[in-house]
């Protein structure tokens, strides 16, 4: 039986088991897919010990995506300029991890809005969490022009646009505000 899981602090509130729970059973999949609390000082101990504990992978949230980064291998070119991680697994025995934030986001926004040009558009972003950086991410190598991230703390805003322009290598045209 295939076992992974979803972690973060807190956990209660994941739809992820609801939600993988249906694919698994849905094509037959001899699984489990769980909700795992983890506080932030066992974040690598949890991560380091994922085969130990019969788990292929887990997906991971708030508050460890930056932390779970720092853990494992990028996966993808991505994933390394991003700095933050949502999907962790095991290849062979290295940990590797990856983002699907962004890409899942872009996937979403072509399919329910296939007139949009990107490259043509300004984007808002509110948060600047790791799913946020992810998603900021996957616009600037879209090509959007502009991008605006708002949050309640300005200093954290900036990081994600800071470290996205000198990761990505692009030069765009970054607004940061920050709402209190």
């Amino acid at each position: 039986m295939i076992r992974a899981c979803v972690i973060g602090w807190p956990i209660s509130h994941s739809r992820s088991p609801l939600i993988h729970g249906y694919w698994l059973n849905h094509y037959g999949i001899s699984g489990s897919y769980t909700r795992q609390p983890v506080e932030t000082q066992h974040l690598e101990n949890f991560i380091k010990s994922l085969a130990d504990n019969g788990y292929v992978g887990c997906n991971v949230t708030i508050p460890h995506k930056e932390a779970a980064y720092r853990l494992v291998s990028p996966g993808n070119d991505l994933t390394a300029r991003l700095g933050v991680v949502n999907t962790v697994y095991l290849e062979g025995n290295r940990l590797m991890g990856i983002s699907t934030d962004g890409p899942g986001f872009l996937s979403h926004l072509r399919e329910s809005q296939p007139q949009l040009h990107l490259a043509a558009t300004p984007a808002l972003i509110l948060g600047a969490g790791g799913a946020a950086q992810a998603i900021a991410g996957a616009l600037l190598e879209a090509g959007c022009p502009s991008l605006t991230v708002a949050n309640r703390n300005h200093d954290r805003a900036v990081a994600p646009g800071c470290t996205l322009c000198l990761g990505l290598k692009l030069k765009r045209r970054w607004r940061v505000s920050a709402f209190w």
